[in-house]
């Protein structure tokens, strides 16, 4: 299966790695940064492409893309003629141009939006409970998390990140993320109402702080993220008629408590490491290819994150933004 990651930069990097792990794909790298691509072609031992325009030229199994938000679609379409299914990078795009082209050219094609948090045996338990309504009705969705953001990417003031026209910033570049999991645990959002500010990443202007509230039918959610603090964690609990079930990303494990008891009923840690998860992504991929298994975020879920996110940037903490 050959396999193309378009953009190399950490998380291109981290599709390479984790698709060349995953039978029987044969990945190459298309980087238009000379010394970058020639590192990746070095470490990994992979054919590498200087530019889009020459990767193009070739018959791809699947294409991924892992270039500025921005530019997702316009990238993809770029390979509408030579690939037969496309993993694009979280979010969709930072705008809703296009998204009628990409929605034609994937009528033939499978298409996956890599929100790589579905992938999450821990989450995915969680979401059964909610389907199965093992606890009642739920009512209300609590989302906190944070991480100090230049230790894991120290480079932010140089990428994408320092730009909200890039995909830039906390709302679409992290709280995405968790946008994706609100509702794919408990249904779209129908409004938002997001206070955001820069607040302490040194070199940038863009938001590193996230309040939002929203609501999701009978649901009423709350979600926080900042960028500096110490603790690299991220939790979801859904308090339910009858009972509360809670999901530790740092942790990997999901608890559950009923009704009467006192104490968290914890899964042992679903997940070793941070590319365990972005492996399952890759073999989940792999199968969607292969044996027509169903992806696990098509395009119109990742459309209504994208609505999520725009309507939280213009909520400006002064108004609540409907989501239609």
């Amino acid at each position: 299966m050959n396999v193309l990651c378009v953009g190399g930069g950490s998380i291109g990097e981290r599709h390479l790695r984790c698709f060349q792990q995953t039978e029987p794909c044969v990945v190459s790298i298309c980087e238009s940064l000379d010394e970058r691509r020639e590192r990746l072609m070095k470490d990994y031992e992979v054919e590498g492409f200087a530019s889009i325009d020459e990767a193009v030229r070739r018959d791809w199994d699947l294409v991924i893309i892992a270039t500025p938000a921005n530019l997702h679609i316009e990238h993809a379409l770029a390979f509408g003629d030579c690939t037969k299914a496309w993993m694009i990078e979280k979010p969709l795009s930072t705008s809703l141009d296009r998204i009628d082209e990409l929605r034609e050219a994937s009528q033939s094609r499978v298409l996956n939006i890599a929100y790589v948090f579905r992938n999450h045996p821990a989450l995915q338990a969680m979401r059964k409970t909610i389907e199965d309504r093992t606890y009642g009705e739920p009512l209300q969705l609590i989302a906190s998390g944070g991480q100090h953001f230049p230790t894991f990417r120290p480079a932010y003031r140089d990428i994408y990140y320092a730009d909200r026209r890039t995909g830039g910033g906390a709302i679409q570049d992290g709280a995405t993320h968790t946008f994706d999991m609100i509702q794919h645990l408990v249904g779209p959002l129908e409004w938002v109402f997001c206070d955001y500010a820069h607040q302490a990443l040194e070199g940038v202007d863009v938001e590193d702080t996230v309040h939002l509230t929203a609501r999701a039918g009978n649901v009423m959610v709350n979600q926080t993220l900042n960028q500096f603090g110490a603790p690299n964690e991220t939790s979801v609990q859904i308090n339910a008629k009858d009972g509360s079930v809670r999901f530790e990303s740092d942790n990997n494990r999901y608890g559950t408590m009923r009704l009467g008891e006192t104490e968290w009923a914890w899964s042992d840690p679903l997940l070793q490491e941070r590319d365990d998860l972005f492996r399952r992504q890759a073999r989940r991929m792999v199968e969607a290819c292969t044996v027509e298994k169903p992806v696990l975020c098509p395009l119109e879920e990742a459309v209504q994150a994208l609505k999520v996110n725009r309507a939280a940037l213009a909520s400006r903490g002064e108004r609540v933004v409907r989501i239609e």
